[in-house]
Formats: C-alpha cells, sequence, structure tokens
C-alpha cells in the first residue's frame, strides 16, 4: 500500500514542462515585487502618522519654540532597504504605533498641566536702613504713628494713653518739633499739601461733635459746624468735605479751610453712623466707615457713594467684626481695609471697586500694627505681630532687612520717593524712626 500523505493531492498538483519554468519566474517577480512594496508600505504609513501628529500639534496654541521643539522629537524617515516581509515589519509597525501613542500622551499633557507663572524680573527691590531718627516723646513713650502727610514731612502721633489726644512732629526734627495739635480727636486727615489737618472734636460739655482745622504748626480751632467726620476733597488744598447725621439722614456737605461758605452735596439714608471718610484719589468715589454704638464706636460696615449718580451702596455689609481701618489703592481701583472677628484674629482684606470683589485675603498671625499701599500701587506693606510683610500684585519682590532678634517693626508707611517709614522697637523697648531706602542689590545685606 502506497502513502498517501507522500503523493499530491489533486489541489496541490504542480505544473511541469514550460509552464512550470513560466510560473517559477512569474511566482519570483511577485517575491520581489512584494519584497519592494514591504517597505513602501512602511514608509506611508509612517508618513501618514506624522501627517496627523503635525495637523495636531498644529492646532495647539504652542508658542513658536515648544511647537518647534516637540515636532523634532518624532522620529527621522527610515531609508529605504529591501527587507523581507514578514516578522521584522510587524515589529516596525508595532513600534510606530507604541512611538504614536506617547507622542500623542505628551502632547495632551502639555496641553492640559497648568502652567507656572513667569519668575519675577531681576532680583527684585532691595530695601537696607538708610537713616535712624530719635522717636518724638509721644511715640516714644507707646504712642502710635496714626498719618503721615503727603509730602512725607509731617507725622500724626496718637496718645499711648488717651487717643484723643494727637501730635504733630517733623520727620527733619521728630524731638524737637513736637506738637500738641488736638484734643477729645476723633479723627484726623492731612491736606494734599501738608499745610493743615482737618479733624472732628467733641470738646468737653459740647452737645455735639465739631468740625476744626489743624494748620500744622498749631493747635486746633473750630469751624463753627457741627459734623461727625470729615477729609479733604480731592486736588484741593482749600475745599473740606463733612458728614452730619439726625433721625436715620446722613447729609453731605463742602465748606473752605476758613468753615464758610457750606453746601449740601447730598443726602444719604443709612442706619449707621458715619465715624470716618476717605475719597478715592481720583475723586470718584467716597467711602464711608459706619458704626452702631455711635461715633466713638467701632467700625461695623463700609459704605460707598459713587460721586457722579449719588448712589449709596453697602461696600463691606456689617458682619459679626469689627472694622478697624481702611483705606484706598493709589489707582483708585481697590479699597483695603482690616476686620476683627470675635476671636481677635485679624484679616487684611483687599476688594475691586465699585464691584466690591473680593481680590486678597490676609489672615495675620499676630496683632496688626499698621499697613500702607505702595505708591505705584504694586505692593501693600504690612506689619504682622512686629514683623514687616509685604504683598505683591505685580512688578519686582521688595526685599526687607531682617530686624535683630527682638526687635520689632510697627506702623509702615511709603513714601512717594519710595522710601519706607517704620517704628523700629529694640528688644530693649527703644523706639525710633528708621528711613528704609531701596539700594543696589550687589551692596545690600541678607533680607527678610
Amino acid at each position: 500500500m502506497s502513502d498517501a500523505r507522500n503523493e499530491p493531492q489533486p489541489s496541490e498538483e504542480l505544473p511541469t514542462g514550460p509552464s512550470a519554468e513560466r510560473h517559477g519566474r512569474r511566482g519570483a517577480e511577485e517575491q520581489e515585487q512584494a519584497n519592494h512594496r514591504a517597505p513602501a508600505d512602511d514608509m506611508l504609513l509612517e508618513a501618514i502618522i506624522r501627517h496627523a501628529l503635525e495637523e495636531q500639534a498644529a492646532r495647539i496654541h504652542f508658542s513658536p519654540e515648544l511647537r518647534a521643539r516637540i515636532l523634532s522629537e518624532l522620529p527621522p524617515r527610515p531609508p529605504v532597504r529591501l527587507r523581507p516581509r514578514g516578522r521584522r515589519s510587524r515589529l516596525a509597525l508595532a513600534l510606530a504605533a507604541t512611538l504614536t501613542l506617547l507622542l500623542c500622551l505628551m502632547l495632551v499633557l502639555l496641553l492640559f498641566l497648568p502652567r507656572l507663572p513667569p519668575a519675577p524680573p531681576g532680583n527684585g527691590v532691595r530695601y537696607q536702613v538708610a537713616e535712624t531718627l530719635p522717636a518724638p516723646p509721644a511715640l516714644a513713650q507707646g504712642g502710635r504713628l496714626v498719618a503721615v502727610d503727603p509730602t512725607g514731612q509731617h507725622l500724626v502721633i496718637q496718645d499711648g494713653r488717651d487717643p484723643g489726644l494727637m501730635y504733630t512732629a517733623s520727620l527733619s526734627d521728630p524731638v524737637g518739633s513736637q506738637l500738641l495739635a488736638m484734643r477729645e480727636a476723633h479723627d484726623a486727615a492731612w491736606s494734599p499739601d501738608g499745610s493743615a489737618l482737618v479733624t472732628v472734636v467733641t470738646p468737653p460739655g459740647a452737645a455735639q461733635p465739631l468740625l476744626a482745622l489743624v494748620p500744622y504748626g498749631q493747635y486746633m480751632y473750630p469751624l463753627g459746624e457741627v459734623a461727625l467726620a470729615a477729609t479733604w476733597t480731592p486736588g484741593t488744598t482749600n475745599q473740606i468735605t463733612y458728614v452730619t447725621g439726625t433721625a436715620g439722614q446722613t447729609q453731605l456737605w463742602q465748606t473752605t479751610r476758613g468753615g464758610h461758605p457750606t453746601q449740601l452735596l447730598a443726602t444719604m439714608n443709612l442706619r449707621l453712623t458715619v465715624q470716618h471718610l476717605a475719597w478715592s484719589p481720583n475723586g470718584r468715589y467716597l467711602a464711608m466707615l459706619a458704626s452702631s454704638e455711635g461715633l466713638s464706636g467701632p467700625g461695623r460696615a463700609i459704605y460707598l457713594m459713587d460721586h457722579d449718580s449719588g448712589q449709596v451702596t453697602a461696600l463691606v455689609p456689617s458682619g459679626d467684626f469689627t472694622i478697624t481701618s481702611f483705606g484706598w489703592s493709589p489707582d483708585s481701583q481697590h479699597l483695603t481695609y482690616a476686620r476683627r472677628d470675635r476671636a481677635g484674629h485679624t484679616l487684611l482684606a483687599t476688594l475691586t471697586v465699585p464691584e466690591g470683589r473680593p481680590l486678597l485675603n490676609i489672615p495675620l498671625q499676630g496683632e496688626l500694627d499698621g499697613w500702607s499701599w505702595s505708591p505705584d500701587g504694586h505692593a501693600l506693606l504690612y506689619s504682622d505681630d512686629g514683623r514687616l510683610r509685604v504683598h505683591l500684585f505685580s512688578g519686582s519682590p521688595v526685599l526687607l532687612p531682617s530686624p535683630e532678634a527682638g526687635a520689632r517693626q510697627l506702623f509702615p508707611f511709603w513714601l512717594r520717593d519710595g522710601r519706607l517709614l517704620v517704628v523700629h522697637v529694640a528688644a530693649s523697648g527703644q523706639r525710633t524712626l528708621q528711613l528704609l531706602a531701596p539700594v543696589p542689590a550687589a551692596s545690600s545685606s541678607p533680607a527678610a
């Protein structure tokens, strides 16, 4: 019996003779064409992948440098080589597919990962102690530096034991120029040229608080008008804005530094007693600190009046806190205020105006001992538990010198010429005035 497995089956019948030769040549030609097609097919697939990735990258809004770097990482076009079709070709396709997936993942990550903010330019503005001056007696004995005139020459100091006592002094001669300027005062605001202060005082026996003027270097004198709070009209050295309040109505008035004539500007329906006024630097808005407990009570809310429309809104509605101070940014676009809750925690907050949108909230670690905007409006300087801090909104970093061990830095004021005025309290308790000035970074000492 023959072995059927070794015999050709009908479907596998092999040609013989000339036809077999033709068949052999045709098979060889087809194999050669297949060998040529293999690299061509591979290159076509890679070209399609490259084109798709380039289109995807082009649609993503990268910088030209980043896009060029991504495209440069695509695999180079392989040289055309004859290679047999089979396992090596499949490995090449798998490798190309893997590389495509990795590149797609890289593009997605680059697109959706958060971008880091740019590094601040340069080394920043570094400050050093440029001058140390003796503190005026009222300040040396525990008083508080409450105001510096716009020219940076004159000071107002509040007595540490009696807040109604206020003194003026010159920065050029702090000790020799100190003078008692006000008694029973509730408030004080410098004229734009630093020549005088306007205040509201309640002398003993007076039924209502009175408007008073304090020319620099002199004692106060009343202007004859009843007033709850007063300030200077922006851009003038002769016009004074003040408020009165009776039966739930608050009236806004204007007068001169001589006390006459007077002019009614607006009538506002406010439930609380206005105790402090401040016009925005551009004169568009009037901010009013008000209290539910009278002129000497704690601040509870901040109202905002639009000068053009006369509309009054509650910029900071009453809450379970006390507002201790407020002030404008130099560009009139923001208002900063300090508030303390019942637990004694203080928050330094900044709002946009007129929307009242919160821009910044700084919880303090300790007691707030004064704060000040920079003249350009780029930074906010404050004293947190005796240590100077700076919050930077924009521009170069501000680098401050570290005080010696046990020392404190209180009541900072940023002067218009860029210097900082600070009350320095040594570890021994001795107080001095320090002027900090910007210096070249190369010549300064390490900063905080």
